[in-house]
Formats: structure tokens, sequence, C-alpha cells
């Protein structure tokens, strides 16, 4: 959970403390919501099938050491856990970041379904999970979000959508996480959030420790209790405008091979997200898969970031126009024919990162990134459509912290009345990202562009995707603010595309509900809470992560608790030698990371302890030669 001090600012207090070369850095981050623990991240599910779905927790140890910890869970049918139909036990350790997925089995369609996890006695709360159908339902929806950077305000949208609870799962396209430093893309300095590290991450311990600041957000920790999650990532869950080999946010001669950053980026959001890993030919974290909802909707989620992308190279040019350039590459553009080719759904959902549609100011393409920086690709996937006769094509995009309803145009399009489109196109809002400045706005945008249907700039929000065998449509709402937390937001704009229909229609209201997709939502806190009076008193604190691990020159301890006043770190070599202590004193410090220098330490294994608020807190870490 992100809060607020009450003067409604983030204290940061920085000071050095000389003790044998350690320098020590104070910095207010995230505060644990205590009956959580040791499960102070949540639970979450994702990639639901007929018969399974992914299941997530992560435990957050006492003690920090390479131990490892047994977790064992359970499913059942009912809140209460009493009607259990699968369980078992598993080990996770600092490998896996202490994280826990189980690809939960031989279960039924179309279900509702509770889960936990419990650790030393201790439970986490009921996570709600939901089978996918094995034959059409009367109607399927779905909450579509992207783009929640966490310093840029509140995340409203994931607030709203827990209040409405009426859909069957969240898809997120992409930009869960943001990659930069503290400050470095659109803080909002009346929300004051801040993420952990406050660096820009590069390493596999900053992109945990991202991600470990985000599910500590309460309202995304919740949504994802409440409802299983489909995702793929974008740009940011790397770095800004990346492509197969490198981004325009990574420069290799001061952060390293943009390989290993991207091996980083990939590992931790597997980890950290419910998915299911399937590795691809050469590829152990592949992106593009397919998740089907009966014979209604076949997702078929792309990978246009990081798998085959060619370099951005603008939207002219010879390169540009290159019959040979990729945007998917090879092997996941014949994946995709083949998906499309096979499909027995009615509706066709390419779910993925970019916007397809052409977009043009003056008469000029304007963003390379997006599909129009990739022409020859985009050429080829329609006229696959339309040569195979694929019929009932819809497209789901974020990425641009905008809104627009598109009709996917072909060389032959006709605006008015919609002939040689290939499909259609649903673009989110963002849920805090800012907008698009682009000159003239929305509307002169649409006058030069007949196959943009709508188009919002500036708001922030969510879509809901309704789907039955009649039409699809897609709803429009933007939260009021991403300045303090709040319920309050506006319908805006609905569009839908009928059953073999390739050209996109206004329609006079907000889809509705079926009665069936409202299912009981369990409580935030576990079951059993299990928790001594210590354990939740003002004075707790945790170890939440001890990063990088092997560290070469700065180890950074990262803690929840509340009301952290004085501390003392202790480190001792194999053989019991006490190599040097670090003192610190600050007035109510609501949470702590220490970043210790121990480039001077040589090689080998150390023990630590941290004394603070009359607790002893253990953790090890290797020290590896600097390079």
């Amino acid at each position: 959970m992100i809060t607020k001090l009450l003067n409604s600012k983030f204290l940061f207090l920085l000071f050095t403390i000389c003790a044998t070369n350690i320098s020590a850095q104070v910095l207010r981050s995230s505060a644990l919501e205590t009956c959580l623990a040791p499960f102070y991240h949540g639970v979450a599910s994702g990639d639901p099938m007929p018969d399974k779905v992914i299941i997530w927790t992560r435990v957050t140890p006492d003690t920090v050491s390479s131990d490892p910890i047994l977790v064992s869970w359970q499913m059942a049918t009912d809140t209460g856990m009493t009607n259990i139909v699968q369980g078992g036990s598993l080990i996770t350790s600092n490998v896996a970041d202490y994280t826990v997925k189980v690809d939960v089995t031989n279960l039924n369609a179309n279900t509702w379904y509770y889960y936990e996890f419990e650790c030393n006695g201790k439970k986490s709360p009921r996570g709600r999970t939901r089978t996918t159908p094995l034959n059409n339902g009367d109607s399927l929806r779905f909450a579509i979000v992207s783009c929640a950077n966490l310093e840029a305000g509140f995340f409203n949208a994931y607030k709203v959508l827990l209040n409405r609870a009426d859909f069957d799962a969240v898809i997120c396209l992409g930009d869960y996480i943001y990659e930069y430093e503290s400050g470095g893309y659109s803080p909002n300095a009346t929300a004051n959030r801040q993420w952990l590290p406050a660096n820009e991450i590069l390493s596999l311990s900053d992109y945990r420790q991202r991600y470990s600041t985000y599910r500590l957000d309460d309202d995304l920790r919740r949504l994802h209790q409440q409802f299983p999650f489909i995702t793929i990532w974008d740009d940011h869950e790397s770095a800004n405008d990346a492509w197969m080999n490198g981004a325009e946010n990574h420069t290799p001669a001061s952060e390293g091979p943009f390989a290993i950053r991207k091996a980083n980026a990939k590992q931790a959001y597997f980890e950290w997200l419910p998915i299911r890993q399937q590795a691809g030919a050469t590829d152990p974290y592949q992106l593009f898969r397919k998740l089907s909802y009966g014979n209604l909707v076949d997702f078929i989620m792309l990978d246009t970031r990081l798998h085959g992308r060619d370099l951005q190279a603008g939207t002219t040019g010879a390169t540009v126009t290159s019959t040979t350039r990729q945007l998917l590459g090879t092997d996941q553009f014949t994946w995709l024919g083949n998906r499309l080719d096979s499909s027995a759904a009615q509706w066709k959902v390419l779910t993925q990162q970019i916007m397809i549609a052409p977009l043009k100011v003056f008469g000029q393409a304007v963003n390379g990134d997006q599909w129009d920086g990739y022409p020859a690709e985009r050429n080829r996937v329609f006229n696959h459509i339309l040569s195979h006769n694929i019929t009932d094509v819809v497209a789901i995009t974020g990425d641009i912290h905008s809104s627009w309803a598109n009709d996917l145009p072909t060389a032959s399009y006709n605006g008015t009345t919609g002939s040689g489109s290939a499909g259609v196109e649903f673009v989110g809002p963002s849920v805090t990202s800012p907008g698009l400045s682009i000159p003239l706005g929305a509307a002169a945008i649409q006058a030069s562009n007949s196959h943009i249907k709508y188009a919002d700039l500036s708001q922030h929000g969510f879509m809901i995707l309704d789907v039955n065998a009649t039409r699809t449509q897609c709803d429009w709402y933007y939260t009021n603010t991403i300045d303090n937390s709040s319920n309050a937001y506006t319908h805006a704009k609905s569009m839908c595309v009928n059953h073999l229909e390739r050209f996109l229609r206004n329609t006079n209201s907000a889809s509705m509900p079926r009665n069936s997709v409202y299912g009981i939502m369990p409580p935030i806190c576990p079951r059993v809470l299990n928790i001594s009076t210590s354990l939740i008193s003002q004075n707790n604190v945790r170890i939440l992560n001890v990063f990088p691990n092997p560290a070469q020159k700065e180890l950074v301890i990262s803690f929840l608790g509340q009301q952290t006043k004085s501390g003392k770190v202790t480190m001792y070599n194999t053989v019991g030698q006490n190599m040097f202590e670090l003192s610190f004193n600050e007035n109510d410090i609501y949470n702590i990371q220490l970043q210790l220098d121990v480039s001077h330490l040589a090689q080998g294994l150390y023990n630590g302890s941290i004394e603070i608020n009359n607790q002893t807190l253990f953790f090890k870490f290797v020290k590896e030669a600097g390079k």
C-alpha cells in the first residue's frame, strides 16, 4: 500500500555515516499491511484456461538468506475454504525472489475458485479466480488497462474496477511498471508517490524491487486478489522504446549490454506476474501465446516489442518502407498466421502493444514506434486476414496513453462505408501516464484520418470489452483524478463491431453485464490471522529485500516497517569475524532503505544482522570481486 505522511509530503532524509567506509541512505517508500504477513504482496492469478489457472504469491521471510522456504497452497470452491479441490506444496528461495507460482490443473470450466497459501503457520489472503468456458457463454467481459506510472498519480482505474467487479478478467496491455529513476518521468507533486529503487532499473535486483513497490500498492494488490490477469509487456517493463537488440533509454557504454538488461527484465516479469511460462525455441520467456474463452473468443497475444522488432527508423525513407522490415519476427508472424487460420472461435482478438492503424498529422505519420514504422509487416498481416477470409478480427492496444477507435484500413479502404477494412482496433487510455500533445487535437486528427472514429488524447482510465455472438463492444471510462485516491469516474464513449462486419459503429449506451459475471469476493486479510501482538505493533520492521545479491560495490537493504528510529548493522565473515558495524539514528523514519558501500570487502559469503526497534533481523549476501 502506497501511502502519504500526514503533512502530505514524502520524507526524504539523506545522511552519511562514516563507519568502515559504509554510507547509508534513508528513503520514504511503501507501508505494509500487517495482517498479510508474510504475504505482504498479496496473491494473484492469471492465464486462465478451462481446466487450469496460474496462482501466485510472494513470501517476505523474516530472515533474508539463501535458505529455501516451504509454502503450501490449496484451492476451494467457497470462500470459507471448506470444499478443497486441489492442494500441494513447493519450495521457494531467493533464486526466484521468494515468489511462488503454481499451475493448478484438473479444474472445472467457467467456475469461480478461491485459493490461499500458507507458510510457517501463517495464511495468505484468499484469492479469487475464474476458469474459462469450454463452450460459448451468453457474453464475456474484460477490463483493459495499460501504462501505470506509479509516480504520476494514484491507480484509481484499478480502484474503480475493483468496485465495479463486472468482468471476467483483467487484461493488461503493457507498461505494468516503468523503468525510470525516481522523478525521471512525469512525477506528480500532488500525489507525491515514489517507487524503489530510486535509480533507473538495470539489474535483476532492480527490476524485482520495482515490481515489489508496485505490488504493495493497495489498489493493484486487491485487484490481483479478486480477478485473474492476462498480461503482455510493452517497453517500460524493460526500457523506453525497446526493440529486439536495444532501446532508446539504454546506453551500452554506461549500462552494459542490452541483452543482459532484457534478460533481467524478462525474468523479473515472469517471477512477479501470474503468467504461464512456455519456453520458445530460443527464449525461455516467450510472451506470445493464445488463450481461449470457449468458442466465442481467442486472445492471440503478441510480442511487438522485444521478440523480432527491427530498430525504429522514423516513418519515412528506404529503411522504413523496406519489404523485409519486421516487427514480429519470422517465427512469430508464422505463428500468428497459424493461430488465425486454425481458430475455432468466433472473435479473434489480437492482444498487443502498439497502435496498428495509421496515424497521420498533416498527411505525415508521426510515430515510428508503432506499426506506422513497420508498414510492410502491417500489410502482411492485413493481407493474410483478407486473403484467408479471417472474419471478426479485433485488435486491443495500449502504449500511447490515449483513447482511439479505428477501422484497420487497407489501400482500398472507404471511410464512409468501411469497405477495405481488415478489422477494428480499440486503443485504451493510460492508468496514470501523461497523454499526447498533437497539433490541432483529436477533432483535426479524425477529420484527416477517416478510419479513426473516436479519439481522446489526455484522459486516464480503462476500457470494458463486452463480447457476444452478435457484436463486440468497447466502452471507454475515465477517472476524474489521479492526484488523490478517488472512486469517481465517467462513461465517455461506446463503439461496436457487428459479427461479420469489419468496421465500427456507434452505440448509444454502455454495455450491461450479465448476472453470472458476479461472484463472492473474499476479504482483504487472511482467513486465520495467526499474528502475535508484537508483529502488529507500531515498531514492527521486516527486511523486504537485499539486493543485488551477489554484490560488487553497493548492497541495498530495503525495509518495510513503521516508526523506525535507530538501528545497527553488523557483518561477519564465514569464520565469525566482525568485519564492520554501522549505527544510525533518525527520528520518525516511516520506511527505510540502507545503501551500503561494500567495495572494500574481500570476496566471499557474509552473514549480517540488523538490530532495529528491539528486533534482530538476519541476512546473508555474497561479495563478488568488482569488475
